[in-house]
Order: structure tokens, then C-alpha cells, then sequence
């Protein structure tokens, strides 16, 4: 602190903060934008989006809440029509925070599984947030922000096109849900035991890749996930002693566990599988959309680990349907639009809960 007169400097240590952190999906990141550069909203959520900005803008200064951004946002982003300043908004908005890449979330539990898989020991995990953050959630948020304009158009098609068959092929599974009609046990138990095929399945197909002419075909297949994980388990496979010729049994009796069954990724994204398949066989036509993937995905990477996640309605409310509400344990409490009353009284409990000195100091540094 330094007078404007005299220029005497006075130096304080800033008091330390507990920032709570929360996953807002992309439509709300888009909607915040639009209050941001006073773009159309629609006149159903004009004015809870109002009130979100206000509210979110203001606890991000207090220092008190941080809405990091992840890969999801950034593939998502990648095909909207203003990417560039959706990125620099939700960066902005969000406090200059980045998750953990999803697929890195899924690695990093599947080798403390593989670690108590070999040493026969119960399977535990830290759900620190900060486990899943690339930044330090609790620094004080400088006085300047700084973007860089990058521009990630150019894999823009490719996006759209994976997002399209991954969608083209949850539309066929819907009709075999819906032909067959199975229960939500069945499909419960389908998803959990398919770990070893799936696993089997997605390595035969990135090793043909792997020799494919095309060299950018060939290189992203030798940098494909699977690979990733099969190598690093035979990695850990021979550092706890496994002879070389049965470290490939060794990863698929890992796979065949129970003890990866339990993952929390893999647990959570079955459940709601099943979920889905539920609603399907109810009739439901419009439960199979192009995002619901990414809203899986997030859920089950993130829930175990955040404060809170505001998602869409469907998403929520599967989560707090029978048997998902009893089965699943996980950190974070889940909004949509169906309890959006509830997510704006959360908030303020989070602004009431502010420290006098850390507002005080906010006031003067943000103008909050």
C-alpha cells in the first residue's frame, strides 16, 4: 500500500484463502458471455443469467470461488461460432484457473488402482481439488489479466466430426435400449464388466492405426490413451517385479478386477449409462443429444472432486435419481436449471461466509 501524496509504502502479507471451486457446463459459460458482451439471451433465463454474472463475478474477486475451465470447454469452444472470445471470457470470468485434462484424470486413477492392485491393498484416493487443478486454486488473482488470442479453428472439423459418430453411436444403442427394454440393473451390470473388452477392443484398433501410411493417423495412435495406459502398466508391472512374459496377463486381470470396477470415473459414467438407458426405455426421445458424452464424462471425472457443478437439467436430475443418490459418493452438490434458486442461495452462503479482512482487502485491490 503506498500514499498517493507522499508515496510512503506500507507492505502487508495478503490473509490466506479456501477458494471453493466450481464446474460450470459450456451453455452456462455461453450464457455468461452474452451478459459479458450484451450478446441475445433467451428471455426464459435473461434474468437468472443476470443475476449469475453479478453473483459469480463478484465472489471470483472476493477471492472466494474459482470457475476453472477444461478440455471439455476447450473442444466445445473450439466449434463455436466466436471461439476466440468465448475462451478469453470463460478464462477471465473464471479466475485464470485450468482443470486437470479429463483423460488425465482417468489415467492418474487407473495407476493408483493399478498400484493397489499390486500390492493387494484397499483401493484409496485423495479428492483434494487440488488433484485435479493445473494452477494454485488459492493465490490471490493478480491485478492485470493477460490472454493470448490462440486460435484452435483448425481442429474444428475434426471435432464436430468425433462428436458426430460418438453421437451417431449412442443413437443406435438407444434403439437396441428401446427394442430390448432391459432393466437398469442389467445395463448397471453390462457397463461396469465391459472394462476388458472395451480396454482389448480399443488396443487392436490403435495398433492397426499404428501402421496406417498416413503419418498423422499413425502418430495419434501411438498417442492414444490406451496406448498411454498399456505402457505405463507394463511400466509399473515391471518395477513390482512381474517377469516380462506375464506382464500382459498381469493388465488384463488388472482390467478384470473388481478393484477397477471401482474406479470413480468408470463407476459413475456406468451408473449413468444406466441411467440413460432407464429414461430410453420410458420412452424418452430426447435424452440422446451430442453433448450428453461430455456431460458424462465431466461428471464422472470432476464430482469426486469439486465443490459444485452447475449442469443440465437431464444430468441432474439423473444424478439425484434412485439408485444413483444412494450408490455414488462424491464431493460435489449438482445445480441446473431445475433448482436454480438453490445454486444463487449457495452462492451467497459462500459471499456471507467471506473473512472481514479478505472482503476489505478485495474492495480496495478489485473494487468489488
Amino acid at each position: 500500500m503506498r500514499c498517493s501524496k507522499c508515496r510512503y509504502t506500507l507492505e502487508e502479507d495478503l490473509p490466506p484463502l479456501d477458494k471453493k471451486v466450481i464446474y460450470l457446463d459450456q451453455f452456462v459459460f455461453s450464457l455468461l458471455f452474452n451478459i459479458e458482451s450484451r450478446g441475445r439471451v433467451n428471455p426464459g433465463h435473461e434474468a437468472f443469467a443476470k443475476k449469475l454474472h453479478e453473483r459469480l463475478r463478484r465472489l471470483v474477486l472476493l477471492q472466494q470461488v474459482i470457475l476453472p475451465h477444461s478440455d471439455i470447454h476447450r473442444d466445445e469452444t473450439t466449434v463455436f461460432h466466436s471461439a476466440i472470445e468465448l475462451r478469453e471470457a470463460y478464462e477471465f470470468i473464471g479466475g485464470d484457473v485450468q482443470l486437470t485434462d479429463t483423460t488425465t484424470v482417468e489415467f492418474n486413477q487407473i495407476m493408483d488402482a493399478a498400484e493397489a492392485f499390486l500390492a493387494s491393498k484397499p483401493l484409496e484416493f485423495d479428492f483434494s481439488v487440488d488433484e485435479v487443478l493445473e494452477d494454485r486454486r488459492n493465490d490471490w488473482l493478480p491485478d492485470l489479466h493477460i490472454s493470448v488470442r490462440s486460435d484452435y479453428s483448425v481442429f474444428a472439423d475434426d471435432l464436430r466430426r468425433t462428436r458426430d459418430q460418438t453421437h451417431s453411436e449412442m443413437e443406435k444403442l438407444a434403439v437396441q435400449w428401446a427394442k430390448k427394454k432391459p432393466r437398469f440393473a442389467d445395463v448397471l451390470k453390462s457397463e461396469l464388466g465391459s472394462i476388458l473388452p472395451a480396454k482389448v477392443g480399443a488396443l487392436t484398433a490403435s495398433e492397426r492405426r499404428k501402421w496406417d501410411p498416413d503419418p498423422e493417423i499413425s502418430v495419434n495412435a501411438i498417442a492414444a490413451p490406451i496406448q498411454c495406459e498399456v505402457r505405463a502398466l507394463l511400466k509399473l508391472m515391471a518395477k513390482a517385479g512381474v517377469p516380462a512374459d506375464q506382464a500382459g496377463q498381469a493388465v488384463r486381470d488388472f482390467w478384470s478386477s473388481k478393484i477397477y470396477r471401482e474406479l470413480p470415473h468408470h463407476r459413475i459414467s456406468s451408473y449413468l449409462f444406466a441411467a440413460v438407458a432407464r429414461r430410453v426405455v420410458q420412452g424418452q426421445k430426447t435424452i440422446i443429444n451430442r453433448g450428453l458424452m461430455n456431460d458424462i464424462r465431466a461428471i464422472a471425472c470432476y464430482a469426486p472432486y469439486v465443490d459444485a457443478m452447475f449442469v443440465d437439467k437431464t444430468s441432474e436430475q439423473l444424478m439425484h435419481e434412485r439408485p444413483l443418490s444412494d450408490d455414488l459418493k462424491y464431493k460435489a452438490r449438482i445445480f441446473s436449471f431445475s433448482n436454480q434458486d438453490s445454486f444463487l442461495d449457495y452462492l451467497d452462503e459462500i459471499e456471507a461466509a467471506t473473512p472481514r479482512r479478505v472482503k476489505e482487502l478485495a474492495s480496495r485491490i478489485y473494487g468489488t
